[in-house]
């Protein structure tokens, strides 16, 4: 249905024609941002080979479009800083940070897709220097995707990926 949409919006506007806004309607578009945000986080370090807890902040905006049918849009861009320790805890519901890591400055791109059924998809990645605590610079970057089924049913599709520039990856 969606193709076939996308290919009547490409035939009309090659014609010239207008299009009246009937199954193309959207109920909003709306555009929301946050500076300095606290940040907690717990996940492999590629960089060190070990579980990595911290804490920081992150600023960024999201342009949200919910359309007619009930379906949401969501694309956004981070910008954060963490300080990571290592993670001597037994998970993330109590990390117990332990010997200081490094801190990471990222940039981030993620999108929400989210149909009236509310199955849908949410991916993002994050990349940027991580200043280890012995003074060198590495890149490190995370990737991660989620798909979700119908409503109350478990995730179908995870995968987290964490890589570090020259240092290897590891996926948990």
């Amino acid at each position: 249905m969606r193709h076939q949409r996308s290919i009547a919006a490409i035939v009309v506007a090659a014609c010239g024609l207008a299009v009246v806004p009937l199954a193309f309607a959207t109920v909003g578009h709306f555009t929301e941002s946050w500076t300095n945000e606290p940040v907690e986080v717990f996940q492999p370090n590629a960089c060190v080979k070990k579980q990595a807890t911290g804490t920081g902040v992150e600023s960024g905006s999201v342009r949200i479009t919910e359309t007619s049918n009930g379906s949401g849009h969501v694309i956004g861009e981070t910008h954060g800083t963490i300080a990571f320790y290592e993670a001597l805890g037994p998970g993330p519901w109590d990390p117990q940070p332990g010997a200081y890591i490094g801190t990471w400055t990222y940039d981030g791109r993620f999108s929400d897709q989210a149909p009236p059924n509310e199955a849908g998809a949410v991916s993002g990645t994050s990349h940027g220097p991580l200043v280890l605590a012995d003074g060198t610079t590495v890149m490190m970057n995370t990737e991660f995707h989620l798909t979700f089924d119908k409503a109350g049913n478990p995730p179908k599709v995870f995968f987290a990926h964490f890589a570090c520039g020259g240092s290897g990856s590891f996926t948990g």
